[in-house]
Formats: structure tokens, sequence, C-alpha cells
């Protein structure tokens, strides 16, 4: 297996993360343990998330990048003292209710290139989103992660709160696409530097071709016989210890204290087969119990300003102001004038030049070429007037008498069209040809109708539609009872 250089992390103690992970004060785990798969595997209450915490902090002072999917949100507190209080570990905090920044479940991708370009230490604190959604970010998060370790290589360690939740053992469709990312994370991972930590209440659950992929159980206590058969599965894989033997260490687990577990690594260069009692955290673990009390909302962050300002730096960088340039003076021959008095041609310079007393400044010099353009725009300016058109749109007035009698064709149509708009007609449909029946049923004389609904069009009265239909505008043909007006 391949060895690493582990950095040296001085605490405010004076203590130091060198030569590997001290876990317990009877077991270190050694330094190439970051690039382990290692399981966490215990009945609820029996402490295996806590022990997993002294693992993290381990690797977090050794400076070790790690990054703590978290759908418990109770990961924050390694930022925090042991009694929430005091200085916690540098871990920038995505997403949740003590986040550094919110967690946007669309922009994941560029999450995980940010934290692998800064190597930044985070917890992915999804406990707040939906169960669905939670899978989509998570598989999301891990195949990108996958994807870029090559992209920038450095030790990493992920942990994995409920893992049988994204590997599960028997995935649903939906789930499917994340217990591939799982699968890739822990059988090829170590070859992008990058080991994991399984966390799981629920052995029996977690995904077979991921448990059995495990370096290193941390087994602590366990009563269910289904899920003493699943660590059962990765004993008889990795160990040749005599069966009767084992049958006795798998009764003990029911009996193991809380925070006490067995730790397991077969292979034969490391051979680690050992109960222990894992050390006291030295970060605060936020249980439950405790964030229902009034001292819950004492608790104090530690400054991590800096890890988080250089996280932002890549996540959402700052645009880089252009520079505001002056623009170069320069001729403007579509604004010349001509001065007839002088017999003058003036090209204005944009922007204008101001001088003060003693400068000089270098001007544009017109050529041949700006002069033409001057003199032909003198000479459009100078002949070419102003047309302006004013378009005629009246508003037609019927007698109650051309009602009935209608004495021209474009009286008829008007009838017609008004007839049909009082009755609740549709009047974005009409045609000449529809025109025509209408004044037919009447049995009115159908003459002149064509030229009739051609000067309505040119009126605006009709208009033409895209689909070839024209439409009425019923307010500009007026009824009117008095006889003074001219009628049509």
């Amino acid at each position: 297996m391949r060895r690493v250089q582990v950095q040296v992390w001085k605490t405010e103690k004076g203590e130091t993360a060198m030569n590997g992970f001290k876990i317990s004060k009877h077991l270190k785990l050694p330094p190439e343990a970051v690039a382990w798969v290692i399981g966490f595997l215990a009945k609820r209450n029996a402490g295996k998330t806590y022990n997993a915490a002294d693992l993290c902090e381990e690797m977090l002072k050794a400076k070790i990048p790690v990054i703590v999917i978290d759908g418990m949100s109770v990961w924050w507190g390694l930022r925090s003292g042991k009694d929430g209080t005091g200085s916690g570990l540098p871990i920038v905090i995505l997403g949740g209710e003590h986040a550094d920044i919110k967690l946007d479940p669309t922009k994941i991708e560029k999450v995980v290139e940010a934290l692998l370009q800064t190597n930044t230490s985070a917890v992915l604190d999804i406990g707040q989103l939906r169960k669905g959604e939670q899978m989509r970010v998570v598989t999301a998060f891990v195949e990108e992660l996958y994807r870029l370790a090559f992209k920038y290589p450095a030790e990493r360690h992920v942990f994995i709160e409920e893992a049988d939740m994204f590997a599960p053992q028997k995935p649903f469709k939906e789930e499917s696409r994340c217990l591939g990312a799982f699968e890739d994370l822990v059988k090829r991972g170590g070859n992008r530097n990058l080991g994991c930590t399984l966390i799981t209440q629920r052995s029996a659950s977690l995904n077979k071709n991921v448990l059995t992929q495990a370096d290193c159980l941390v087994i602590g206590r366990t009563t269910a016989p289904q899920d003493k058969a699943a660590i059962q599965a990765w004993v008889e894989k990795h160990s040749e210890k005599d069966k009767h033997e084992l049958e006795e260490w798998y009764d003990s687990l029911n009996g193991l204290k809380k925070g006490e577990a067995w730790v397991w690594n077969a292979d034969e260069e490391w051979n680690i087969f050992k109960k222990v009692q894992f050390r006291e955290r030295e970060t605060f673990h936020a249980t439950r119990k405790f964030m229902l009390t009034k001292h819950a909302q004492q608790i104090k962050l530690m400054d991590a300003t800096e890890f988080i300002e250089k996280f932002k730096d890549k996540f959402e960088p700052k645009p880089t102001p252009k520079p505001v340039s002056k623009p170069e003076p320069h001729l403007v021959p579509e604004k010349a004038t001509y001065d007839t008095k002088h017999k003058v041609l003036n090209i204005p310079i944009e922007p204008p030049v101001t001088f003060k007393s003693g400068e000089t400044k270098r001007l544009p010099v017109p050529t041949q070429k700006d002069v033409d353009a001057a003199m032909e725009t003198v000479r459009v300016n100078q002949t070419l007037p102003n047309i302006m058109v004013q378009q005629f749109k009246p508003t037609i007035q019927l007698s109650v008498e051309t009602l009935q009698e209608p004495t021209s064709a474009l009286g008829r149509v008007c009838v017609v069209l008004k007839n049909d708009a009082q009755a609740g007609g549709r009047q974005d449909a009409w045609t000449t040809k529809r025109i025509t029946t209408h004044i037919r049923n009447h049995a009115w004389d159908d003459a002149g109708v064509e030229d009739a609904v051609n000067q309505l069009i040119r009126w605006e009265i009709l208009r033409k539609q895209s689909n070839n239909y024209l439409r009425f505008y019923p307010q500009r043909i007026q009824v009117s009872e008095t006889q003074t007006q001219m009628e049509v």
C-alpha cells in the first residue's frame, strides 16, 4: 500500500498530529489511513459519529483536506471547542443553520471544484434538504469529486454520515446513480488519492459491493442479527480466523460500551485487530439533547474567515473591472458643416480637445477621404428636405336610414360589418368572400365590394392579419340619428 507524507499541524496545546492519527489512548492509525476506505458500524447511540469525528479531528490537525457529507446536521461542531465556546478546527460549513455559505443545489459542481482548487475542508450540511434533493446533491457532489480528483491531486478524505441512505443494498431507480458514484469512490478512489469513511447504524442496509471494499472496519455495539451478518460477509472475505473464535467475537459485539469499538484491518502490512475506547473529542459534539437546551444558543464557532474567503474567491470570483481608457480624438465627417460666409468646411473632432496654456497635443489630420465624406454630408444636408406624411384615418358615420338601404358599395360593406359586430359576431375572421355573402343575403348589389374593402384596409378600419384574415374595428364606424351627417 502506498505511503503518504503527512504535514504537521500544531494545536494550541503544542501537540502534533505527526506519524499517524491517534484515535485512542492505545491506538494510532498509520498515515496511510487517509487513503483507506473505513466503515464505522454500530447501532444507534453507540458512539459511531463521535468516534468518526475523532478521526476527522486528527486529519484536520494534520492539514489533510476533509469533506463531510452530513445528513444529520451535527458536524458543524468541528468549528467550536469541546464546550462550545473555545476554538475549533478550520473547516468551512456549507448549508444548514450554521452555514458560512448558503448551499445552492444547482451549483454543486462549482462547489466541488472550488474546494479542490483551494484544498479547503468543508462540511456539506444537507440535513435540511428533502430526501430526493439530498440524493441529487450527493450524487452530483461525489461524481464531480471523483472526476476532478485527477485535475487537483492531493490526499483527501470524505466522511459520509448515514452512508446506507446513499449506497443502499436495494436501490430504487433514482438511487442507482448515487450508488454507482459511491462504488466508483470506494473501488477506484484510491487511484485518485481519495479515501472515505462510511458511517451507518444499519450495516445490513449498506450495499455489500460498497461495504466489502472497506480496508478497515470500526465496529461498535451491534445487536441485530442481520447487521452482524453484513459484518460477517466482510470478515469472511478479509480474515482466516477460526470459525468458533469468530462466533464468540460476534456475540461480544452486544456488550460493547458507548465509544468502545473493535478496529480491524486485516491487511498483513497493518494487521490491526484491537478493541479500544475512543478518545474524547477536542471539538463540540452537537447532540440532539444538548441542542434543545438554552445553552445551545451560546455556542461560538471558530473564526474561519481566511478559509471562507479563500473558498469564495474560487467559488464566486469577483469580476475584474475593465480598465477605462480615454477615447482617442478622431474626426467625425458625418457631422460636418459648411460656413457659407467664410467658405470653410468644418469637420468636428470627438471627444472635443481642450488645451491648457503651453500644452501641445497631437490632433488627427483629415485625409482626402475625410474631406470627401464631409462634403457629401454637407451636400445631403443642403439638398434633401424632410418630408412628413400624415395618414388619413377617418371615422365613418352611418345614418339610421343608411342602415336600412345603403346606396353605395362602401355603405353596404360598412352596414354588414357594423350589424355583425352589434350581434356579437367574431371580428377577426373576415374575408372579402364572407362580406360578399352577407351582402347577397340582404339581396343587395355586390358590385364594387372588393374596392370598398380595399378602401377600408387603407383607412385601417379593416386590418390584414398574419393568417390572411381581416380584423374589423367596430369603434371606427358610428351610427348617427341626425340627418346632417354626410352619408357614404
